[in-house]
């Protein structure tokens, strides 16, 4: 009875994941603390399966002065009667390209007698070439392809709510984008950027137009 209901729930999260793209799920946020990259909890999908991952993953880091990747990788599968049996791991890697059985969490570029760090001044320093652990080609999946970084979007919409400026529906998109676990769809981004380039291209048209008040 119990192997039936474990089986079960493995079987219902891999059918609720089918038709995502390899990457992130949710969860495995990153820290960083004595000379250690911390991997959370998490799911990822990689190779057409999905894998829990129930307890921190710890990998040591040094200076470098090129890119290195922060991946997961599945090292090896194996069929046996009744299972299948998958060996994965994290590793860093000084190619950025991935091959099919890799998932990209960060990257970056570490100075010498410098440390990483997490917390980001802006949303453009997300992208800061050295000392930052960069989010922005972290391989995530969403229902409709692979997405943008659950923690780049966040952080997005906590500036937003933070932002006395913020336009019409900002803070009703800022809401959305926190509380789902997951990546938000693809789509969902690209409309709403082209509604807010489409609005202020209005809108300076209108500034420019004479006896407009």
């Amino acid at each position: 009875m119990l192997t039936a209901l474990r089986d079960l729930a493995w079987l219902k999260e891999q059918i609720a994941y089918l038709d995502y793209p390899k990457g992130i799920i949710y969860g495995c946020k990153l820290r960083v603390e004595n000379q250690h990259i911390s991997i959370g909890p998490g799911q990822i999908k990689c190779r057409d399966y999905v894998f829990l991952l129930g307890e921190e993953e710890r990998i040591e880091y040094v200076s470098t002065q090129n890119y290195v990747s922060l991946k997961f990788k599945v090292r090896e599968r194996e069929e046996f009667s009744g299972y299948i049996r998958y060996k994965t791991c994290f590793f860093l890697d000084a190619s950025l390209e991935l091959l099919d059985d890799e998932v990209e969490l960060c990257r970056f570029k570490l100075k010498d007698g410098a440390r990483l760090r997490t917390e980001y001044k802006d949303f453009y320093d997300i992208q800061t070439e050295y000392d930052t652990l960069n989010l922005a080609h972290a391989t995530w999946s969403a229902a409709d392809g692979n997405s943008l970084s659950k923690e780049v979007t966040d952080f997005f919409a906590r500036k937003v709510l933070a932002c006395e400026e913020a336009g019409e529906g900002d803070p009703q998109f800022a809401y959305l984008l926190l509380q789902s676990r997951e990546a938000v769809r693809t789509e969902l981004l690209k409309i709403t950027l082209w509604e807010k380039q489409d609005k202020n291209k209005k809108k300076t048209l209108c500034q420019k137009m004479p006896f407009t008040s």
